[in-house]
C-alpha cells in the first residue's frame, strides 16, 4: 500500500511526471472500473513522489499506506489525478454578470470562479465530462480538477440556477468569504490581515475556538505598510495565516479581541445567494458548501456526492467564512451521498472543527420539505446553531448498512438518523421516516448540550 503502479489509459497524455502538467506530490481518487464513478468507502490519496517505469507506466508513492485495509483498493481499479491548470472562467470584481447556456468540459481547476466585486450575478451552466482525446477508447473521469462553481468575497450573492454539474474532484457549489486574523487589538482598534472591509460594513468576531465573541460596525480601514508580526498562531490552517498585508480597522465600539481571533465580513461573503433547480451528481466532496447569510436553496437534486449533499459550515482551518444566518433549504432531493469513509451526514448544519463549538454561530436555519434518501450513516447533523427548524422532511431508505461516521469523537452513534449537539432552539415537526434499514437505532440523538423541541413527535417512522 505504500505505492501503486498505474498505467495511463490508451489515448491519454503520458506526461504524468511533467511538473508543468501535474504536481510532483499528486492527489488521486479511486474509481470503480465498471461504473467509472467514484468508489465507495475510500479516501483522498495523497502522494509524495511519481516515478516513471515505462512509456505509459508510473509508480506513485503515498504519504501513508493506502492498501487494504486502509481502503478497498484492487488491481484493475481506475484512478483520476488532479492536474495543474487555470480556472476555466474567472469573473473577478464584477457585478450583474450573466453567464448562461455555457458548457464546460475538462477545466484545469474551477470550472467557474467568481471572486470579489458587488456581485448579484446569474450563472446557469453545464459542467460535465468532456470528449475523449484522439485515440482514446474510454471517456474522461473528470469534468474539472476542482469545484464546478466557486464564489468568494462578493457583496451580493450569486443566483445559481438550472445548472448541471458532474464528475468534479471537489465541491459542486461553494459560496463563502474570507476570515481576517486579528494580530493586535486595542479597544475599538484591530490590526488584521486579508482585509475585505469597508467603512459601514458589519464585523463579526470569533475566539480561537470558533465561538462568537462580538459584533461591531467598521468606521474606517487603513493599510499598515510598516507593521511586522512576530507572533505564531496556534491555529492549524492550510497555510501560514499570519502573513500580510496588514490593516488597522476602527470599530464603532470596543470588542474583547486578542491575537488569534478571527473577524468575518457578512457584507463580503456572498450573502443573499439563490441556488435553485440545479442537478449535482457523482463527484467528490460536498454537493453544496455554503457559508453566507440570507440564502435560499430550493428545488435542487444532489445525487452521488462522496461527502455531504448540502453542508452549511464555516471552515476555520481553510480560512473560509462564515457561519450562516437566515438560510432556507427547501424542497430539495439529496440521495446517495456521504459514502466515503467517516462522513458526518447527508445534510450538515454545524461547525466542523476539532471540538464542538457552542450554540450561536448559525442562526435561523430552516430545513423544509426536503427528501434525504439512501444515506447509510447519519442523515442530518446539527451543531453550533441557535434556531433551526426541521419540518416536513422525508428520510427514505436510510441506514441500510452500518458504517463508521465522522462525528464519532463528538459522541455520534452511526445508528442515529439525526444527531444534535451544542444547539438550542431546534424544532422538529412533521418529518417522516420511510424504509429505514437494519442499522438504524435512534431517530434523534440529542446530547445534553442540545435544546430540542418535538424530538418525541416531530420525526415519525411510517408503518
Amino acid at each position: 500500500g505504500l505505492s501503486y503502479d498505474i498505467r495511463i489509459e490508451k489515448g491519454y497524455p503520458v506526461n504524468f511526471d511533467d511538473p508543468k502538467a501535474f504536481p510532483a506530490a499528486p492527489t488521486g481518487y479511486l474509481f470503480d472500473p465498471k461504473t467509472r464513478w467514484w468508489k465507495h468507502g475510500v479516501v483522498d490519496n495523497y502522494g509524495n513522489k511519481i516515478e516513471r517505469l515505462g512509456p505509459d507506466l508510473f509508480r506513485v508513492y503515498w504519504v501513508r499506506p493506502l492498501g487494504p485495509p486502509a481502503q478497498p483498493v484492487e488491481v484493475g481499479d481506475l484512478m483520476g489525478f488532479r492536474g495543474i491548470g487555470p480556472h476555466n472562467v474567472t469573473v473577478m470584481n464584477c457585478a450583474r454578470i450573466r453567464l448562461t447556456g455555457l458548457t464546460i468540459t475538462s477545466a484545469g481547476s474551477f470550472a467557474v470562479l467568481e471572486s470579489g466585486g458587488d456581485g448579484g450575478s446569474h450563472f446557469s451552466v453545464t459542467v460535465k465530462r468532456g470528449p475523449r482525446p484522439p485515440g482514446a477508447v474510454t471517456d474522461p473521469l473528470f469534468s474539472s480538477t476542482a469545484d464546478a462553481f466557486h464564489s468568494v468575497g462578493v457583496r451580493q450573492g450569486p443566483m445559481v440556477d438550472h445548472c448541471y454539474f458532474e464528475a468534479m474532484p471537489d465541491d459542486g457549489v461553494a459560496i463563502h468569504g474570507t476570515y481576517s486574523l486579528v494580530l493586535q487589538a486595542d479597544g475599538a482598534h484591530l490590526v488584521i490581515n486579508k482585509n475585505s472591509f469597508k467603512a459601514g460594513d458589519p464585523l463579526r468576531l470569533f475566539d480561537p475556538f470558533g465561538k462568537p465573541a462580538g459584533e461591531a460596525v467598521v468606521k474606517s480601514v487603513e493599510p499598515l505598510a510598516d507593521f511586522e508580526n512576530s507572533k505564531t498562531s496556534r491555529r492549524v490552517t492550510r497555510s501560514d495565516n499570519t502573513r500580510g498585508p496588514y490593516f488597522r480597522i476602527t470599530l464603532d465600539h470596543a470588542l474583547p479581541a486578542d491575537f488569534d481571533f478571527f473577524a468575518s465580513n457578512p457584507a463580503a461573503m456572498g450573502s443573499g445567494y439563490i441556488v435553485r433547480s440545479n442537478t449535482i451528481r457523482n463527484h467528490r466532496a460536498r454537493g453544496m458548501l455554503l457559508k453566507a447569510d440570507n440564502g435560499l436553496v430550493e428545488g435542487n437534486t444532489v445525487d452521488g456526492s462522496t461527502m455531504g449533499g448540502i453542508v452549511i459550515t464555516p471552515e476555520f482551518w481553510w480560512n473560509e467564512a462564515c457561519y450562516s444566518r437566515n438560510v432556507t433549504v427547501r424542497n430539495n432531493t439529496v440521495r446517495n451521498v456521504a459514502y466515503w469513509q467517516r462522513q458526518w451526514a447527508g445534510v450538515v448544519v454545524a461547525a466542523i472543527d476539532k471540538d464542538p463549538v457552542p450554540p450561536g454561530g448559525h442562526r435561523n436555519i430552516v430545513l423544509e420539505g426536503n427528501t434525504i434518501e439512501n444515506v447509510n450513516g447519519t442523515s442530518l447533523f446539527i451543531s453550533s446553531a441557535s434556531g433551526v427548524t426541521v419540518r416536513n422532511n422525508r428520510f427514505v431508505n436510510a441506514q441500510q448498512e452500518e458504517v463508521p461516521v465522522g462525528g464519532a469523537r463528538w459522541g455520534v452513534d452511526a445508528g442515529s438518523l439525526i444527531f444534535v449537539t451544542q444547539a438550542d432552539g431546534v424544532v422538529f415537526a412533521g418529518n417522516t421516516v420511510v424504509g429505514r434499514g437494519r442499522s438504524g437505532k435512534a431517530l434523534i440523538q440529542a446530547t445534553a448540550t442540545a435544546v430540542v423541541n418535538g424530538a418525541d413527535v416531530g420525526v415519525t417512522a411510517a408503518k
